[in-house]
């Protein structure tokens, strides 16, 4: 079986452009992902961001393999014997 392999761009915003310290935010973002098993690939410095490359493999997830639900068969209402409909009051017989 193939190896699940997933792949994430993130942009990190800095506080000064050009330099590669990072916002609150996006330190925390990229502390968070490198924390749950992402790596890092790949990183570029662009003017106001650093964009990051990640990647992490693993099995698929459960819901990618999960076969499609058969559609839900609906049993038809049999209409009432005495004949009256309900109307939007839902009166019956008085």
């Amino acid at each position: 079986m193939a190896d699940y392999k997933q792949i994430l761009h993130e942009r990190l915003y800095v506080t000064v452009p050009g330099t590669e310290r990072l916002r609150k935010t996006a330190a925390s973002r990229i502390k968070h992902l490198l924390a749950n098993g992402w790596r890092e690939v790949e990183r570029q410095q662009r003017p106001d961001h650093i964009l990051v490359k990640l990647e992490r493999t693993g099995h698929a997830p459960m819901k990618a393999r999960l076969p499609k639900a058969a559609p839900e068969v609906r049993i038809e209402r049999r209409p009432r014997r005495d004949g009256q409909q309900g109307g939007p009051r839902g009166r019956g017989r008085r």
